[in-house]
């Protein structure tokens, strides 16, 4: 009689634990798509990252396309801060990756 009382209240706080505590696990979700405009605050200095929106978009010299809009691919040196850029990019627990950068080009007027 004296073992079961122990293991009963144990039981019990285990159990009030799952059903109250979030686990961490269950936070975890897969990446989303999104797409914004805005200008380039900042690029860092080894060009793995820029500041748009006050958000920090990952670069990857492999899978993030750079071009104009005309469509010409451009270089990940070609990143200056104010430019107006579209950007397609992948949100995840991680961060946010750029998958698309389109750098707009200003009309001027006449």
């Amino acid at each position: 009689m004296k073992l079961k009382r122990p293991f009963l209240i144990e039981f019990i706080i285990l159990l009030a634990t799952f059903f109250f505590v979030n686990p961490g696990f269950s936070q975890i979700r897969k990446e989303k798509l999104i797409s914004f405009e805005g200008a380039i605050e900042s690029v860092s200095q080894d060009f793995k990252f820029i500041v748009v929106n006050e958000v920090k978009i990952f670069i990857s010299s492999t899978s993030t396309q750079i071009s104009n809009d005309g469509g010409n691919t451009l270089m990940i040196n070609d990143l200056k801060p104010k430019l107006r850029v579209a950007i397609e990019a992948l949100r995840n627990p991680n961060g946010v990756t750029a998958r698309k950068i389109v750098i707009k080009t200003s009309k001027r007027k006449r």
